[in-house]
């Protein structure tokens, strides 16, 4: 292989077109030999966002290519499987939106299929790639590993020994998320699988990733569709809570990620600023957009600049009626997963975000969906989270 991969981007939606084309277009060692969708509307975006060489409405043609190294699935959730097999048998590395699969069953045919064929598969879970998350996860780890706090503290009990449950995590995601945005594909049950799937698969993974710890434990509550708290025990201990609501507003940035540990507060806003309490080292950071189609608003970063600009883009919007809409992406480590991605591919490592990783988060995300169902905390079960595969 050369030094540069070439690429073969399959589904070319609203998704490919804010992420995948502009950042492999940025990336200098990507070159798009082909863009493939069913829609020749959609096949002419492509052509004016990533200038691929060439464009297909089938899928074949690009597994059969001999010029395409990688491919990009940006397609609706419930054909993940058959396309990962096509590129799979075809010997073409593999980058697929999230969910890998909607069932334990899928996941293992996956897995299954990217071993006989003897490539790489990464899984979209950008939020492990994003700067800010980074940095986040760097600075807990390093407090978890040697705990050391702030001068000034005030304590009760100098010479207690701690606890079991003070040695260990907290953890928080809360996602305000807008269903009014929602394209109903994603609740349809056979093509979307709802948003625990579609969604908080990505949270599930992410405090994985962050904890570092097995899971035990999952117990959710609320609707699998849409709202719902979802609880996850670890092996020490620690605790991870998501909740998630459809029911808030886009003028207010999505996400938020809290840590707790031996005394310290870690907070993660919407991947543009980080702040740390109690623990020694520094204690507030900004970070900068991915996109900014606002520069001339919230020059100070960090949350109180990107709230300016979120309302600079109501303004623009109001005015123009309806006709401006600029575009406001925070750095949610799209760019950097793909380089990473690529890296592996180009040096023979092991992928960043594997199927394996995949797998796990699915089925984290089904045991979520029972425990909803049921009422009751599902079990991890060892030899169906980590399970085995003979190819």
């Amino acid at each position: 292989m050369s030094d540069k991969v070439r690429v073969g981007i399959i589904g070319c939606g609203a998704f490919a077109r804010c992420e995948h084309m502009p950042n492999c277009v940025k990336n200098p060692r990507i070159e798009v030999a082909v863009a493939c969708s069913r829609s020749e509307k959609n096949r002419q975006i492509a052509r004016e966002l990533c200038q691929p060489e060439r464009t297909t409405p089938n899928a074949a043609d690009v597994f059969e290519a001999d010029d395409v190294d990688m491919v990009i699935l940006a397609v609706p959730h419930d054909q993940h499987e058959t396309m990962i097999a096509g590129a799979a048998a075809a010997g073409k590395h593999i980058l697929c939106e999230k969910p890998m699969s909607m069932s334990m069953a899928e996941s293992y045919r996956i897995v299954r299929a990217v071993k006989e064929g003897g490539v790489k598969l990464c899984v979209d879970y950008n939020r492990r790639y994003s700067p800010s998350v980074l940095e986040m996860k760097k600075m807990y780890l390093e407090h978890r590993a040697h705990p050391k706090v702030n001068p000034g503290r005030f304590v009760e009990v100098p010479d207690r020994a701690p606890f079991p449950e003070e040695e260990t995590t907290m953890m928080l995601i809360r996602i305000n998320d807008e269903s009014s945005t929602y394209r109903l594909v994603h609740l349809d049950w056979h093509t979307g699988g709802g948003q625990i799937i579609g969604e908080c698969c990505h949270w599930l993974d992410l405090a994985c990733y962050m904890m570092e710890r097995k899971p035990v434990r999952v117990f959710a509550t609320g609707s699998a569709r849409l709202n719902h708290i979802i609880n996850v025990d670890f092996d020490n201990g620690s605790r991870f809570c998501l909740f998630f609501s459809v029911n808030g507003t886009f003028e207010y940035p999505k996400e938020l990620i809290e840590i707790t540990d031996h005394g310290a507060l870690f907070i993660n806003e919407c991947f543009v600023e980080n702040r740390t309490y109690g623990a020694v080292g520094e204690t507030h950071k900004t970070y900068n957009m991915q996109f900014d189609g606002c520069p001339e608003a919230g020059r100070e970063g960090g949350m109180t600049g990107y709230l300016s600009k979120l309302r600079r883009r109501a303004e623009v919007m109001s005015q123009s009626m309806g006709k401006e809409w600029r575009d406001l992406f925070p750095n949610k480590g799209h760019y950097e997963l793909l380089d990473a991605f690529v890296d592996s591919i180009l040096n023979d490592t092991p992928s960043p975000i594997s199927e394996i990783d995949g797998a796990k988060a699915t089925y984290l995300s089904l045991r979520a969906i029972e425990s909803i169902r049921h009422g009751v905390p599902m079990p991890v079960n060892e030899e169906e989270f980590a399970f085995h595969v003979e190819a």
